[in-house]
């Protein structure tokens, strides 16, 4: 892959450090699934935003939003930052009532023995959490980029190639659910696959 995830990887580790002291073990788990999906309604409310990188000239062509990949990326950062001000205060009753709708390409309540196996201090669960947590962190923040990179004036399957090294068949990838797979298969799991370390047992 052609991205530096270092720093993002990095921040992710510093967090799950940081909620490992501040919860108990009992609650850890639950805590780190909620900001798995803050991030994730947060990136799902504003996909309009990022599909409209992508676009097209009257006479055919691209758009280009912004003069690099720098200031695009800048220009998502602070609109998934204003857009996660928003979700911070609904989050919990989107996650009650809602448990069971798909955000991107997973739901809240699918990950319901998870979150009671690391109630119960199950070490294999909590990982997991950890693990689930890190992979969505960098595939949201690879999401942006791909759309800062469409505000270059690239199509969304030469964007996904500047990321990835990788060209593939001209697809749909107009579903959050839909991108984030393609991403994660050929972004986000190879990095992690190389770079993941699981911290020691809680």
């Amino acid at each position: 892959m052609r991205i530096d995830l270092r720093n993002q990887l990095a921040e992710g580790m510093n967090n799950l450090q940081a909620w490992r002291s501040r919860y108990s073990k009992s609650e850890y788990g639950e805590k780190v699934l909620l900001n798995v999906f803050y991030r994730k309604y947060s990136t799902l409310f504003m996909w309009d935003k990022i599909q409209n990188s992508f676009q097209k000239k009257m006479f055919g062509g691209n758009k280009v939003l912004w003069s690099d990949f720098n200031e695009g990326f800048r220009e998502m950062m602070t609109l998934y930052q204003n857009q996660s001000m928003k979700t911070q205060p609904i989050l919990l009753q989107l996650l009650s009532e809602k448990s069971s709708n798909m955000v991107g390409s997973v739901s809240y309540a699918g990950f319901a023995d998870k979150i009671k196996g690391a109630r119960q201090g199950n070490n294999s669960d909590i990982e997991e959490i950890e693990f689930t947590y890190l992979h969505y962190l960098l595939n949201d923040q690879l999401i942006l980029m791909w759309s800062a990179f469409g505000g270059t004036g690239l199509s969304k399957i030469d964007a996904l190639a500047q990321m990835s090294g990788v060209i593939i068949a001209e697809t749909d990838m107009s579903e959050y659910g839909k991108v984030e797979n393609i991403i994660g298969q050929l972004c986000t799991g190879p990095y992690l696959h190389e770079n993941y370390n699981p911290l020691p047992p809680l």
